[in-house]
């Protein structure tokens, strides 16, 4: 009888394998989440974790990042929700730091169908609008969609201080918010308003155009129709000390619009003037399009510690045509607006885009282009498509100041993030985070520069919310561990084996 069980020690060790990950199991009793997407390739922009392979979500947080073995073996789903990525790469929304997506669906009279409408910016890869234009009108539509729950993206609104173009050659106030207006600033709000927005100078036609400290050629002048030899300022610099000032001890963040560089240096003064020596990390004032920018004047905004946006897609195809009215001088401003992410400074995308003037999803040409994946391959390789679709290569004073593709994806996350003090809640894929998130075509960080313009967007999360999934037969799909199936199946069958085994030999006794 002895003999006959000497086996087992033998069997129970080649046992244990198998029964004690499924003991362990047992035990720990994994969380019940949402969502859960494993076997991915996931680009968190968090630089203390920056890739990992799985994610869980619960409600409306993230609250799971590892390794698919990690994920699962602590988190579980109970509808089907563990999805396959297959590879697939996972990165933060987008978050547009300057755009007009929500106005502009008022001003083409979009209000009816405002949950419809946000699709585009949704299959785009967008979870957060920077809305850097908004009037009464549209505030109170936006307030309205937040209540009734039609806004599907977060929205930043900056209210506006002054119009955007010159009557009789001067601007035009607003004048109508309640001077006991606050900050809306609560993170849990699809809307909110972090700041105003203030028109420095113009941009063309009755807008006037950017106020430069070197003066317009005649030929420029009679090309475009200039007036004014250096430009349009709306506000000299004792107005625009007054006005930050009082915007600033209110709480808000200025967001300016400043294209030329003389614009530039009364906004940067005002800004300092504001401050008083404290530090913009808390205030958040911003500079936008950042168009004719001086190397003196990037060493200031370092010192104050400035925020800028920069237009990923800059208009390669004319680059001809701009050396041959600019200076050396004017060519170089020009294309300084690339160098400000690499000098330390918070610089985040902006698209400028809006419906004003109409939609083409096949025109990749416009610089103000809603798609993210366009001014990614922009900003890295500075290229551009005209409207024939002939890909245009940059001659070398475009292509100064080169920007890597970590850079861009920054750019394009956690600096729209920071710019509306919202860095610790989104921009990042980190635990106790929003699960805001899109999945990829392809992963930017390892394919050819030339092909970042394809990537496409096959599913968009915003707060834990699928809010857009590409049509596809094939994703996302369900999760099934085959290893962990027949690991339990071998297991059980042994474990039954040693059972019987132990039956007849005490049958024999």
């Amino acid at each position: 009888m002895k003999k006959s069980l000497s086996f087992l020690p033998v069997l129970i060790i080649l046992m244990c394998p198998f029964i004690a990950p499924v003991i362990h199991q047992a035990d720990a009793s994994p969380q019940f989440v949402d969502y859960i997407f494993c076997n991915g390739n996931i680009i968190t922009i968090d630089e203390t974790n920056p890739l990992v392979q799985a994610i869980a979500i619960n409600d409306d947080l993230i609250v799971g990042l590892g390794s698919t073995e990690e994920i699962l073996e602590n988190f579980a789903t109970e509808n089907e929700t563990t999805y396959d990525l297959d590879g697939r790469t996972i990165m933060p929304g987008i978050i547009d730091g300057h755009t007009h997506y929500m106005a502009s669906l008022f001003w083409i009279g979009e209000t009816e169908t405002i949950y419809e409408s946000q699709i585009i910016a949704l299959a785009n890869g967008y979870t957060t609008l920077n809305e850097k234009s908004i009037d009464m009108g549209e505030f109170q539509w936006l307030k309205e969609a937040e209540q009734n729950n039609t806004l599907r993206l977060r929205v930043n609104a900056f209210l506006i201080y002054n119009y955007a173009w010159l009557e009789n050659n001067e601007t035009v106030l607003v004048g109508h918010w309640n001077p006991d207006l606050e900050p809306l600033l609560d993170h849990d709000r699809k809307l909110r308003v972090p700041g105003i927005k203030i028109y420095l100078d113009g941009a063309y036609g009755n807008r006037g155009f950017p106020a430069m400290s070197d003066p317009y050629t005649q030929e420029m002048m009679d090309l475009w129709g200039i007036i004014n030899p250096y430009g349009d300022l709306y506000f000299n610099q004792s107005e625009l000390n007054s006005i930050v000032d009082s915007i600033h001890d209110r709480g808000f963040s200025v967001a300016v619009h400043a294209m030329g560089d003389r614009a530039t240096e009364t906004i940067l003064n005002a800004i300092e003037y504001a401050l008083n020596g404290t530090d913009n990390d808390n205030a958040r004032h911003q500079i936008e399009h950042n168009s004719f920018i001086r190397e003196d004047q990037i060493a200031k905004a370092l010192s104050l510690n400035t925020i800028h946006s920069v237009r990923g897609y800059f208009p390669t195809y004319w680059q001809q045509e701009y050396a041959d009215l600019y200076s050396s001088i004017w060519m170089e401003r020009t294309v300084n607006r690339y160098s400000l992410p690499g000098e330390g400074l918070h610089s985040y995308l902006e698209t400028d885009f809006g419906f004003l003037h109409g939609y083409d999803e096949d025109n990749w040409s416009k610089s103000a282009n809603i798609r993210p994946f366009l001014h990614l391959w922009g900003l890295v390789t500075r290229k551009a498509i005209d409207v024939n679709g002939t890909i245009h290569t940059p001659d070398p004073w475009v292509a100064e100041h080169e920007i890597t593709v970590e850079m861009a994806l920054r750019m394009m996350t956690i600096e729209g993030a920071y710019a509306v003090k919202q860095e610790d809640y989104i921009g990042s894929l980190e635990i106790g985070k929003y699960a805001d998130l899109i999945v990829l075509t392809g992963d930017p960080l390892t394919m050819e520069v030339d092909n970042l313009k394809d990537i496409e967007v096959m599913l968009t999360m915003v707060d834990g919310n699928i809010e857009y999934q590409i049509a596809s037969h094939t994703f996302p799909t369900p999760f099934t561990s085959q290893t962990s199936q027949t690991a339990s199946a071998i297991w059980i069958t042994l474990l039954a084996l040693s059972s019987l085994i132990v039956v007849r030999s005490e049958r024999r006794k």
